[in-house]
Parts: structure tokens; sequence; C-alpha cells
């Protein structure tokens, strides 16, 4: 993975750090984009957006001064370029990292993503990929149907079953914010195939049998 200068860096997952990781059946990301402000991660985009599939990017939390990037202007920037944030795992304290891909034509759209992109238009900073994806989705109804983070669909019978017989992961699926079960729930109600389906809801229960949060 090479940046467009020497500050874009790889860094990969250390032996040290298992403790602190989060692992999944494929393993965790061996590598990750360590930028040191928001213009590096646009710029990056810029060059990038339409060459790559996805890319893990290194995020600093809300408490962290300094150089970094905060989850929100790595949103915002993402979106810009037809891109959108997904899965997160936490490296330390003060960071995490987050899967960045283009944006799929049939992706579900958050009403707090829509709002976002219309206030990027406005302020004149989306791209013509962006614009792209925006027109995608009116196109297709997901703009038009962007949910909200205060909507919570009801669970699919499927994880339902599956907290009645484990109903201390249903107590921490319950925990978690609104927002994120809201997220969880579209994700899960949107997928086109039944394998995706079985597996997305599979994903949602390892979390909360885990009592995991849904993020870092």
């Amino acid at each position: 993975m090479t940046g467009m200068h020497d500050a874009f860096k790889e860094h990969h997952a250390s032996p040290e750090m298992e403790g602190e990781l989060v692992m999944t059946e494929s393993g965790f990301p061996e590598e990750w984009l360590s930028l040191r402000n928001p213009q590096e991660w646009h710029d990056w985009l810029a060059q990038k957006h339409d060459q790559k599939d996805q890319i893990w990017l290194k995020i600093k939390k809300a408490h962290v001064k300094g150089e970094g990037v905060l989850l929100a202007e790595a949103v915002e920037e993402a979106l810009c370029f037809g891109w959108i944030d997904g899965k997160m795992y936490s490296l330390d304290k003060e960071s995490f990292i987050i899967r960045m891909t283009p944006r799929r034509p049939g992706s579900v759209w958050s009403l707090v993503n829509r709002k976002r992109a219309e206030a990027l238009m406005a302020a004149g900073r989306m791209t013509e990929a962006g614009l792209a994806a925006i027109q995608a989705a009116k196109t297709n109804g997901k703009w038009q149907a962007a949910y909200s983070s205060k909507e919570v669909p009801e669970l699919p019978e499927e994880l339902e079953q599956a907290f009645k017989d484990d109903p201390l992961a249903r107590a921490c699926f319950e925990g978690w914010p609104t927002g994120e079960k809201a997220h969880y729930l579209f994700w899960i109600a949107h997928a086109k195939r039944p394998d995706t389906r079985k597996k997305r809801i599979a994903e949602t229960l390892e979390r909360a049998q885990a009592k995991k949060k849904p993020s870092p």
C-alpha cells in the first residue's frame, strides 16, 4: 500500500497488541493507513478512490489531541468521494481502525449521512464520484428511504429466536445505543441474498454474545 507521499504509512498488527485487538474469522487486518490530518485523507481519496475496493484507516478518538483523523472528518471526506465507513476494530485507548469502501449502488443511506452529504453539496465539497453515488441513491429510492437513528425496526424472526435462546445476548444488544441497533437491523433487512442475511444476523448475534459494543 503506497500513498502520495511519506505521510501515508502502512502499519502492521503487532503481536504485543493481541490481547486488545478484536479478532474475526477472517483475522485482524494486517495493515492500515495512518494519516496526520483530514487533508491527507482527502488527498488519498482524490488519488485512489477509483482504484481501491477498500482501505483500513486509523482513527483517533475524540479526546485525543494532536495529529490524526477523527471519525466525523473521515466520514465526511469519504462521502465526498462516494465512499462509506464500515467495520471498526479497537487498537488502543486512543485509536481504532475503520474499513472504508466505495459505496455500492444499492447500499442503505442513514439519515445522518444524507444530511452530511447535503451539507457537503451546499459547501461545494462534493466531487463527481460523490455526486454519482447520491444520484444512484435517488434513482433507486435509497436516498428518499434514508433511515433515522431514532427509528429502530423490528427484530428479524431469526434474531428474535436466537435471543430467546440467549437472554444475556439480548440484554447486551438492548443496551446498545439506539442508532447502533438501527444500523445493524437495517443492515440485516437490506441484505439482497439469503446467505448474506444469514451472515449478518450471525455477526450481530456474535457481537451481542461476546458482550461487545457495536463500535470502539
